[in-house]
């Protein structure tokens, strides 16, 4: 299989990823996306290059590195060296306010890290000048994920996608439960250097944290397409958050289907043949297979994951905001009668499909409403039907009346599903079942006789 094979075969799953979920992509973005773009250095070299700053340090990071044999203890190592140099010769490149009794010593070279980023990341795109890394970059902004995570303190992504809102840190843990258009900064940010994680200490504590980071970013990995970009294949930031979704998952050796790991690889030729999946070994015998992107043009990956036109002009902000006064409606104000509530009303809004939108100012389809009566759910909604939390558990069961009755639901419109164009290009399609869909899964999960009708 050429090369040109396997991209036309990763895309027809991504698309297909994107219509089975019907929502937007979580992209999770590393050290490499900054790489690429903006020339960003990788942890290693970030910490040589601030070192050269500091004469206080006689040796280098490749002896400390073999020395610790851990980049997290490399950083420990020279938080007392920065505490040192800026309370002697280096107060000159320190804030003011660094020097009161109860700032803690590695704050110093946090500081510092942030300042020396800040200092050589581009203010805005232009910066990059190859014409080929300038279209890729258009091609991403079309992506318009959900939400952004990433690792990296610099602010490549806020440039990028410049209407989303940035959160840093432990501020996600208090974020509403619900949101949109965010870039969830889960390692720090130049914006809050206090909050940037650099050492062995910071790791632990962010690590004691993690089950609460997690819990926040589980339904993003479980009901969301999911690009990772930026990242090894063994990176340990990715295993991290995969182990917690091992767990729910509970299905060893299968294929996680909704993760895409973009992997880049400067040798391949016309005639590659790479791996269309990716075994990654979480620890502790547990292993997780996602579906692998291997390529060195970026550009048809993201075109694969191109939304649909019409959210052009959809403002992340507006939904973000639009999501965060409901989720206040409905926790704080109707609870408390803050304010007058006319339950008839809302009765008659949640019962239709239809209502909400017309309040809204949402223009809907012409005659949507015998569609939305006969095909009411995606994919994750039959899922919850069926008594589980994520939609993975129902894939599995029509990948198993395909295997029983050789019969694939999904390749044509009938009693069961339908698929829906939802823009330009051919292949953007959103899936949509009924309610008879259901009723054939629920018998197939029971272990029921099922037969199905003539597709």
């Amino acid at each position: 299989m050429p090369y040109s094979d396997y991209i036309k075969q990763r895309t027809e799953a991504i698309t297909n990823c994107l219509a089975e979920l019907g929502c937007q992509p979580i992209i999770f973005a590393g050290a490499g996306l900054s790489r690429r773009y903006i020339n960003g250095p990788s942890w290693i070299e970030l910490l040589e290059a601030i070192v050269k700053f500091n004469p206080r340090i006689k040796d280098s990071i490749a002896f400390l590195y073999q020395k610790h044999s851990n980049l997290l203890d490399v950083g420990e190592q020279l938080v007392s060296d920065f505490h040192a140099w800026a309370w002697s010769e280096g107060k000159e490149h320190f804030d003011s306010a660094l020097f009161s009794p109860s700032v803690h010593p590695d704050e110093f070279i946090k500081f510092f890290t942030a300042k020396y980023i800040g200092d050589i990341t581009p203010p805005d795109l232009s910066a990059i000048t190859k014409q080929e890394l300038k279209k890729e970059i258009e091609q991403l902004q079309r992506i318009h994920p959900h939400s952004i995570i990433t690792t990296n303190y610099d602010t490549l992504c806020e440039t990028i996608y410049p209407k989303y809102t940035r959160i840093v840190g432990q501020k996600i843990i208090r974020a509403p439960g619900i949101s949109v258009g965010e870039i969830f900064k889960i390692h720090g940010c130049v914006s809050d250097y206090k909050e940037i994680v650099l050492t062995k200490s910071d790791y632990e504590n962010w690590t004691n944290k993690k089950k609460y980071l997690s819990a926040k970013l589980l339904t993003y990995f479980l009901e969301h397409p999911v690009l990772i970009i930026g990242y090894g294949a063994q990176d340990p930031n990715v295993l991290a958050i995969l182990k917690d979704i091992d767990e729910i998952l509970a299905c060893p050796g299968s294929l996680v289907s909704n993760i895409f790991y973009l992997i880049y690889d400067d040798k391949l030729s016309h005639s590659s043949k790479p791996s269309d999946d990716l075994l990654l070994n979480l620890g502790n015998g547990s292993s997780m297979r996602v579906n692998a992107l291997y390529a060195k043009d970026f550009l048809w990956v993201y075109k694969a994951f191109e939304a649909n036109s019409s959210l052009d002009n959809v403002n992340p902000k507006t939904l973000r905001a639009l999501m965060a006064r409901t989720y206040e409606l409905v926790r704080h104000d109707i609870p408390k009668m803050e304010i007058q509530v006319d339950f008839a009303t809302l009765e008659q809004v949640v019962a239709s499909d239809s209502i909400l939108p017309k309040l809204l100012g949402i223009t809907g389809l012409n005659n949507p409403d015998m569609f939305n009566a006969t095909y009411p759910y995606t994919l994750t909604v039959v899922a919850k039907k069926l008594g589980y939390e994520i939609w993975h558990h129902a894939k599995e069961l029509v990948r198993q009346i395909k295997k029983e009755k050789g019969i694939d639901i999904n390749e044509s419109d009938n009693k069961y599903h339908i698929k829906v164009k939802s823009g330009a290009s051919e292949k953007s399609a959103v899936h949509k079942y009924s309610e008879a869909f259901v009723d054939l899964l629920r018998k197939v999960q029971q272990q029921l006789p099922y037969e199905i009708e003539k597709i």
